[in-house]
């Protein structure tokens, strides 16, 4: 049994899932000479596709605190600052949450807040056109972010020192000198997801067309994950997967806020 938000296989123990699933293909190997025609490759093509727009809590984490401020960014900038500067050493990030800046009382009051003792607020996202105004308004406290290219941009320019933090999800690691060593990071339930497309994968490039069709309908074997769209419709070959922070609020009251965006 695999441990809370740990690794549940590795690449290895699931080449026969694929292998079965091309019903046993001569050609689905390990020994081919092609390293992209081999079954880990598939699979780690699976996982990259999987992992880069689903969370996964074996691969979310948490980012150092940072501070932001006055000539602290990149070049001296006081509004642009480098995204790995809020990412642990080595890390790249696929999905992230809002960066939450922590105020003191005193930070709060400034920015008509009333609180009773420091606090820890979410930042709101907007997009590089929305945020312009604010890049260029000094001494503020930055409640809005953006991301552009390697960069992320706070408004209003921070005129003060302020600790931040960002919780994201780190792209999927692969052992690039042993493929079949890496670890899987989705849940167990998710394994047969990912074997499935990577045969899919597998017969693709075998130029087994048929085989590829049925493959990709049975990843969306669930009616109603079929009828939505396509942001919302997942792959699961009886019911369609839901993920842990969604089991873990289910029996949660949840708050709506109206909020109107800019043109």
């Amino acid at each position: 049994m695999n441990t809370p938000g740990g690794p549940s296989a590795t690449i290895g123990s699931l080449i026969q899932k694929v292998q079965a699933a091309l019903q046993n293909r001569s050609d689905a190997t390990e020994s081919q000479a092609n390293p992209e025609m081999r079954p880990s490759a598939w699979i780690r093509d699976a996982l990259r596709e999987i992992t880069e727009s689903q969370p996964f809590e074996e691969l979310r984490t948490s980012g150092p605190l940072v501070n932001i401020g006055p000539g602290l960014g990149v070049n001296g900038s006081t509004y642009a600052y480098a995204v790995s500067y809020f990412l642990n050493l080595g890390d790249d990030l696929t999905i992230s949450e809002d960066p939450v800046i922590f105020l003191s009382p005193v930070q709060a009051a400034s920015a008509g807040l009333v609180v009773n003792g420091s606090g820890a607020y979410s930042m709101d996202y907007m997009t590089p056109k929305a945020i312009q105004p604010l890049l260029f308004t000094p001494g503020g406290v930055p409640f809005k972010y953006t991301r552009f290219g390697n960069q992320f941009w706070f408004g209003s320019q921070p005129g003060q020192n302020y600790q931040v933090y960002l919780p994201y999800q780190i792209r999927h690691p692969f052992n690039d000198d042993n493929l079949s060593s890496s670890p899987v990071l989705v849940p167990p339930s998710w394994l047969d997801i990912v074997a499935f497309a990577a045969a899919e994968r597998g017969a693709v490039v075998n130029r087994w067309n048929d085989q590829a069709t049925y493959l990709h309908n049975l990843l969306y074997g669930d009616p109603k994950s079929q009828m939505s769209d396509g942001t919302l419709g997942r792959p699961g070959l009886i019911a369609a997967r839901t993920f842990q922070m969604e089991r873990d609020k289910r029996l949660s009251t949840v708050q709506i806020m109206p909020v109107v965006s800019r043109y």
